[in-house]
């Protein structure tokens, strides 16, 4: 296997122009990766975008423009009109329980059969996470909601429900929710209205199933996250989950696209040969759009 450092060219990045039609159309310049594989038929790389200056030290004439990792079967070609490359073998040592510090930016799914239908339908994680704890406020509220209401008219409809009167078992379940994320239980000491309430649980409930979406990956996949101190009664894990976004993709369809997350922390190796595994082939769906690369550096 390779790992893999590719820029654009200093003569591409000096062309403003052409610079600028690059970075808007992110998709095709994606495509272009495939380039450094001529021999490929079907890709059998993984790659991570980052900002170039963010990364290095020498970029200070540099503004926004990308920077690419690849892990790759086999070592790409090192110059091309358009790119620069630095190769070398990626061949790391695992043990069982040696720690790493770990950067992942995935597409986190879940499949669940649906009525109706024979094969699972793919659901996003976070999405998932915020449509079912709505579903379940407005179950409490005896509410009626028809399958294609959007998220944004539902959290309407149980703001104003829950108001008249206020509903106790809402405020006990969000209460719960927030409560058991340390990132958002301090602000329980405010005074928050319905609405904020529901707001701030729906920013602390994906949280919950981002780390189980990791946890599960990392039970099929030889490590598991590492854990610190304890917070109310729960260990913390080294980690986070940041930076979530959508991706539309038009050409593919008015609602097509894909949703990516940051994750950044650290994990144990529980699984050398798993784990290993997951290095060259990646985590996750969307490994053509940069998703499934995990970065890893010795804890």
């Amino acid at each position: 296997m390779y790992f893999s450092r590719v820029q654009l060219q200093s003569a591409v990045q000096r062309s403003s122009q052409l610079s600028q039609m690059l970075k808007s159309n992110v998709y095709g310049l994606h495509q272009l990766l495939w380039d450094l594989f001529p021999a490929e038929k079907d890709r059998t790389f993984l790659f991570r975008e980052e900002i170039a200056k963010e990364q290095l030290n020498d970029q200070t004439g540099i503004r926004g423009e990308s920077l690419f990792y690849l892990v790759s079967e086999q070592e790409p070609v090192l110059e091309t009109p358009l790119f620069r490359v630095q190769s070398k073998i990626y061949s790391p040592v695992i043990e069982v329980g040696q720690t790493f510090s770990f950067k992942l930016r995935v597409n986190p799914v879940v499949a669940r059969k649906t009525a109706g239908k024979k094969h699972s339908v793919r659901h996003d994680v976070v999405m998932d996470a915020q449509v079912n704890l709505l579903n379940e406020l407005a179950g409490s509220l005896q509410l009626s909601v028809p399958h294609s209401q959007k998220k944004s008219a539902l959290r309407h409809e149980i703001v104003k429900a829950w108001n008249h009167p206020k509903n106790d078992v809402c405020e006990s379940r969000l209460h719960e929710v927030i409560s058991s994320n340390e990132r958002y239980a301090h602000l329980m000491q405010a005074n928050l209205t319905a609405g904020q309430l529901v707001d701030l649980s729906l920013k602390a409930a994906p949280d919950f199933a981002l780390e189980t979406w990791l946890k599960k990956k990392g039970d099929s996949n030889g490590f598991e996250l590492v854990t610190g101190e304890s917070v109310n009664g729960r260990e913390r894990l080294k980690f986070q989950a940041e930076g979530y976004r959508w991706h539309a993709m038009p050409n593919k369809g008015r609602n097509a696209g894909f949703s990516t997350v940051d994750f950044e922390g650290e994990l144990r190796v529980t699984e050398p040969i798993l784990f290993k595994e997951l290095l060259f082939k990646g985590v996750g769906p969307a490994k053509a759009f940069g998703c499934g690369l995990m970065m890893i550096r010795r804890a």
